[in-house]
Formats: structure tokens, C-alpha cells, sequence
């Protein structure tokens, strides 16, 4: 492993994507089965949905229990009022926390819609629920195809915190289908800090796709560097990678498939 950063974390490619969704669901089933009071940090979209999916399923054909489970999500965008159906809060709600079952009290979201002055101490004040929590058990990732991870785009720092950022192009482009349109992706966010993130005790990232085989291979194998906010990702202790055959067609050390 070149470039720096530790290099014994598991990178796991699996043929088909929904094995790694099934194993990182059947990790996060088993934790909440523990310890029940668990906190979860929760990424929105594609990336993660087959993991939400099984979850659902794993709570409602074999009865676990997230009454306890708390969940911070990673990121909201800015500039949207807050029923707007662009929100992350309105997709996680509709395809996440009603069919967990998750209380509301337990629901953590960045809030969108804020007024520019309100920003800053919100930033703050999701912080220090964070930390009154407890931490974040488990983080679930995604690397956008510059290599941010939440919204920390390229330039990031290692040491940021929660607080609002301007969105990379490649993002907002990313975006726009949902959108309908690029004009109308917002141009700001509020996203969880890299620091914020590498403080949680377990990492879990998934990449899959061809188009992300190119910054798979920096994000693993490249120099760490703000560049690339996802190799901050690699000085984490209990840090795990999924990936499928397409996303790791450019990496250059030889990793078997897994079954999950």
C-alpha cells in the first residue's frame, strides 16, 4: 500500500454489491442486538440504500429492535426549506427511519432552510449532540467521485469539524437528475467534518460501480491528501472498505473476491 497512511485495513471486493450490503447490515444487526443502544452515522442515496434495505427486512421478519438505536446523518444540503423532497432528512425519513421504527427523539439530521446567522452555532450544537451521545459506534461511507466523503470536498481539512462548505461541481452535477436540473442543486451544505467522522469507532465505506473504479484506487492506494478527503479514512484503527469488481479494477495489489 503506497503514499502513506496505515495500510492493514480491510479492503474487501465482493462480485455482486448486495453482498457487502447484506454483510454490513448483518455487522449492524448484530451490534444493535448487543448492545441496543447503539449509534449509528448514516450516509443518503444510492450508496448505502441496499444496507438500509436489509435492515428493514432484518427488522421486520426477525423482530430487531432499534427503539434504542440513535442516528446522526452525515449531511443536509443548504438553501432547500425543509419539507423540500430534495432534503436528505425527507429520504431518510421516508425510506430509513419509519420502516426501522427508529423513535424521532433518536433522529439527528443537519438541519436545511437555516438563515446564514444560524449556521455556525447549529454546526456547533450537532457537535455536541454527537458527543452527548456517546460517539458514533458505527459510520457508513461513500466516496463521490472526486473523492469526498459526506461533503467534505477536495481541499478538505483532516482536522475540520462540522460546518457549512460549498458544493464541488462534480457534486452538484451528480445531483442534478434528481434535481431535475443542475440549476436547481443547491450550492451549499452543512456536512460532519473529516475529524468528526475518523472519531467514530468503526468505519464501513462502500464503493461500487466502474465510475468510481479511478478514485477507489487513489482513495486506497494514492498519497493521503486533501486532495482526496477519503485518504484521511485510512489513519482510522477499525476501518473497512467494500468494494465491487468494477470498483476495483484500477487498484494494483491483487484482492480476491469475498463472499458475504
Amino acid at each position: 500500500m503506497s503514499g502513506g497512511g496505515r495500510s492493514d485495513f480491510d479492503t474487501i471486493v465482493v462480485e455482486r454489491r448486495e453482498q457487502a450490503e447484506i454483510a454490513l447490515a448483518r455487522e449492524i444487526a448484530a451490534l444493535v442486538r448487543e448492545k441496543r443502544r447503539v449509534n449509528l452515522g448514516l450516509a443518503t442515496g444510492d450508496t448505502p440504500a441496499g444496507v438500509y434495505r436489509e435492515l428493514v427486512r432484518i427488522h421486520r421478519e426477525e423482530g430487531l429492535d432499534f427503539g434504542q438505536v440513535s442516528t446522526f446523518n452525515l449531511d443536509e444540503y443548504l438553501d432547500l426549506p425543509p419539507d423540500h423532497p430534495g432534503t436528505f432528512a425527507r429520504w431518510m425519513h421516508e425510506q430509513v427511519f419509519a420502516r426501522l421504527e427508529v423513535p424521532s427523539a433518536n433522529v439527528h439530521i443537519p438541519a436545511a432552510g437555516l438563515a446564514r446567522e444560524e449556521v455556525a452555532g447549529h454546526c456547533l450544537a450537532y457537535e455536541r449532540a454527537i458527543r452527548e451521545a456517546g460517539g458514533v459506534d458505527v459510520q457508513i461511507l461513500g466516496i463521490g467521485r472526486n473523492g469526498h466523503v459526506a461533503f467534505n470536498e477536495p481541499g478538505a481539512a483532516r482536522e475540520s469539524r462540522t460546518r457549512e462548505v460549498e458544493l464541488h461541481p462534480w457534486t452538484r452535477e451528480d445531483a442534478a437528475e434528481a434535481f431535475g436540473g443542475i440549476e436547481k442543486v443547491p450550492r451549499r451544505a452543512i456536512t460532519m467534518g473529516l475529524a468528526t467522522i475518523l472519531e467514530a469507532r468503526r468505519i464501513r465505506v462502500l464503493a461500487f460501480g466502474s465510475r468510481k473504479a479511478g478514485i477507489v484506487r487513489r482513495a486506497i492506494e494514492g498519497p493521503v491528501e486533501p486532495d482526496v478527503p477519503a485518504t484521511f479514512l485510512r489513519g482510522h484503527p477499525d476501518l473497512r472498505i467494500w468494494i465491487d469488481r468494477a470498483a476495483a479494477a484500477e487498484l494494483s495489489m491483487d484482492r480476491g473476491a469475498v463472499q458475504a
